[in-house]
């Protein structure tokens, strides 16, 4: 069943030189229960298609298109009703855990004050022992040492990795349908890592949430996802189940990612790097977004832009795997 539909979303931004699109008529659909995991270098508009998801885009944004949630359009919806919807519907961890908690209050106020506001929407009351109590099983949940201890800090007291679990902690206490993590562990070391994506990987299984992970690292996505979107200058390039995408690259981009990644066997030392750099939003090249750093690309890819193909079980952007 669908829980989300994107259609046809177009997002720029107004800047002093002019306009930069960083999203080209993207469609995803989002089944309820899905863990989706979007791939792509830096400026490829993997947080700001997030970001329009949660309607948290900043004011010089234009978006066109559809974001449909339970048969709602989101992209339509006044700013009140929007604030309904945002976190006890959809939640999402932003890329710094920080930006999400106020510095001068404790993390118990913080977390007890989510809670309200999900008791609040659905129409409830629930006392203030009951909301502590409720607090400090979801910081148990997300396998926080002493809890009680952190309830009674400050956000500047804790670590990145303790941050990002409390983080993690508010999500649940809000209930949402939807979870979107933008890099949760980007600050992180490798260690912690690992945890926080375990972590995450089995609360969504245990609360049947379905699941946005932005990522730059496919091994991340890999470890996390189902499916896996590969972003590319705004546009999806490939889409399809994690295995089949991993296994089976379809996309150029895809495969040269996927050939770059250490595995510690090269005779010669070298590590594969994909030539040349992304695009720049200001100067998209004509044709195949990807042309300038494909090396099967022909006549066509530069006169033409490929639409989003059918191929075997996936979708892929590219001439290459057309009839």
């Amino acid at each position: 069943m669908q829980q989300l539909e994107i259609r046809d979303l177009v997002v720029h931004y107004k800047v002093p030189i002019g306009t930069i699109k960083t999203l080209f008529d993207l469609q995803l659909d989002i089944e309820k229960g899905d863990s989706i995991g979007i791939v792509g270098e830096s400026g490829s508009g993997k947080s700001t298609l997030g970001l329009s998801i949660v309607g948290l885009l900043p004011p010089n944004a234009r978006v066109k298109g559809h974001i449909v949630f339970e048969g709602k359009d989101l992209l339509k919806m006044q700013p009140g009703k929007m604030n309904g919807i945002r976190g006890t519907g959809i939640f999402m961890i932003m890329q710094d855990p920080f930006n999400s908690l106020n510095p001068v209050k404790k993390i118990k106020d913080q977390l007890i004050e989510a809670l309200q506001v999900r008791y609040s929407r659905n129409g409830e009351k629930a006392q203030k022992g009951k909301l502590y109590d409720e607090v400090l099983k979801r910081l148990r949940d997300v396998k926080l040492p002493d809890p009680e201890a952190i309830m009674d800090r400050y956000p500047h007291q804790l670590s990145g990795g303790q941050i990002q679990r409390v983080v993690i902690a508010m999500g649940l206490l809000l209930e949402p349908d939807i979870l979107i993590a933008d890099e949760p562990t980007s600050a992180l070391d490798v260690s912690v890592q690992a945890q926080i994506i375990a972590l995450i990987k089995e609360l969504q299984d245990r609360y049947r949430m379905s699941l946005l992970f932005i990522t730059h690292d496919l091994s991340i996505a890999y470890a996390v996802s189902e499916k896996l979107l590969i972003l590319y200058g705004g546009r999806i390039l490939e889409f399809g189940k994690t295995e089949d995408v991993i296994n089976n690259p379809a996309h150029p981009y895809t495969e040269g990612l996927l050939k770059s990644f250490p595995r510690g066997n090269y005779k010669d030392g070298k590590l594969y790097t994909l030539s040349g750099m992304p695009p720049l939003f200001t100067s998209m090249p004509d044709g195949c977004v990807f042309n300038p750093r494909c090396p099967y690309a022909f006549d066509r890819c530069y006169k033409e832009e490929p639409e989003l193909y059918n191929y075997m079980d996936k979708k892929v952007r590219c001439f290459l795997k057309h009839d």
